[in-house]
C-alpha cells in the first residue's frame, strides 16, 4: 500500500483532535492532514522504501477515538485543572495570587 486516506467528520471531530491522531502514524509513514467543507481529510503515504503500515487506518480511528476522550475529559476537568494550577502557583509564589 503506498498511500490511503481517512477522512473524518468534521461536526464529530476537531482539527486539533485529528492533528494529535495522526501524528501517532508520523514514524511510520508521511502524514498530511487537509480541512475540507465538513470534513478533515488525513493523507498516508509510504516512507521511502517502505509500505505504509496495513493497519494505518485502525490504529488511526483508535487514536482518534483515545484523542476524543482526551478532549471531553480536558473539558470536563478544565475548571478543577485551573483550580489546581492556581493553587501551586500560589504555594510556590505566596502572595502571587492575592492581586495588586
Amino acid at each position: 500500500m503506498d498511500s490511503s486516506e481517512f477522512v473524518v467528520d468534521s461536526a464529530v471531530y476537531t482539527f486539533e483532535e485529528v492533528i494529535r491522531a495522526a501524528h501517532r502514524l508520523s514514524g511510520a509513514c508521511y502524514i498530511e492532514v487537509v480541512r475540507r467543507p465538513n470534513a478533515h481529510a488525513v493523507l498516508v503515504s509510504a516512507l521511502p522504501g517502505m509500505a505504509v503500515p496495513v493497519d494505518a487506518r485502525a490504529r488511526f480511528f483508535t487514536d482518534l477515538a483515545d484523542e476524543k476522550l482526551r478532549s471531553l475529559i480536558r473539558a470536563e476537568t478544565k475548571g478543577l485543572h485551573e483550580q489546581l494550577v492556581h493553587a501551586a502557583i500560589s504555594q510556590a509564589m505566596p502572595g502571587a495570587g492575592s492581586g495588586p
